[in-house]
């Protein structure tokens, strides 16, 4: 499949892939940490571990486009002193 198909498939379908994940695979863990429900679970190491997980895998707060990031790195570049910006 296809990015591109894979952007057109049906909710339904996308559920079907999701569940197929296997749980060895880094993908399943992220999406587990994003989604489990950390108050149902009872041990405390558990409970540590996807509180720890949720934060390293959190989905960032704030959306910065390119040219905000590209503006970033122009002025980062002109603080290390002495770089030149060139288009790429």
């Amino acid at each position: 499949m296809t990015f591109n198909e894979f952007l057109h498939i049906r909710l339904s379908e996308f559920n079907r892939k999701m569940k197929r994940i296997p749980e060895s695979e880094p993908l399943y863990k992220i999406i587990q940490s994003r989604v489990i429900n950390i108050g149902k679970i009872k041990d405390k190491e558990q409970k540590k571990y996807w509180r720890e997980q949720k934060r390293i895998n959190r989905i960032p707060s704030e959306y910065l486009s390119n040219e905000e990031i590209m503006n970033e790195l122009k002025s980062s570049m002109k603080n290390i002193g002495g770089l030149k910006w060139e288009k790429i």
